[in-house]
């Protein structure tokens, strides 16, 4: 009888895991995971496209469309005075050649010209490239100011627990089922056009 007592007491240590202090504190961790896995669930997980906003988000697509206009004209007058440049090289060669140029004073003086002409000209260069990289910077901090103002409102319901954003190649893959990118855009849309 002492034996099959022993038997089943040492059955229901060794069912239960044993009584021992240590084993008590993974369980409550467990417990306490689970619950905060359980709220987790609650909610749902889902992701916006980013280069759909881009894209597609009128407030996106309208300053894209003036920064690069900005862009055209920069670029149109860079290669006038590239051209007007390269025009004044050409014609000091030329005279050059021609024996136009009689003296070494006329021939420092023009060259004095065309180098003040190619500074100018950098120095316009460097400044139209920092104009567009700040302009693109202020227009990513408005995205992303508008993005995330939007998202409030958007999950005001706590519908979802986690959104992402997708943004080319961080996120390898997702079920179509988590892409909530049109209902986020067409919001964010109806928002710009009401202001």
């Amino acid at each position: 009888m002492k034996k099959i007592l022993f038997l089943a007491a040492a059955l229901a240590l060794t069912a239960c895991g044993g009584d021992k202090p240590a084993d008590k504190k993974p369980a409550a961790k467990t417990a306490a995971a689970a619950d905060a896995k359980g709220d987790a669930q609650q909610g749902r997980i889902a992701y916006v496209d980013l280069d759909s906003v881009n894209a597609r988000y009128s407030f996106c697509v309208e300053q894209n469309e003036a920064l690069e206009q900005q862009q055209k004209s920069y670029a149109s007058t860079l290669q006038q005075k590239a051209q007007a440049l390269q025009n004044g090289i050409a014609d000091f060669q030329k005279k050059m050649q021609n024996g136009q140029i009689t003296s070494e004073a006329q021939a420092k003086q023009v060259q004095s010209n065309l180098e003040a002409q190619q500074r100018q000209y950098e120095q316009l260069e460097a400044q139209y490239s920092e104009t567009i990289a700040n302009k693109t910077q202020a227009l990513q901090t408005a995205l992303l100011d508008s993005i995330n103002n939007y998202m409030a409102v958007f999950n005001a319901d706590g519908r979802y627990s986690l959104i992402m954003g997708k943004q080319s190649v961080s996120i390898l893959y997702a079920a179509p089922g988590y892409d909530i990118t049109d209902e986020f855009i067409e919001g964010l849309n109806k928002r710009y056009q009401k202001k």
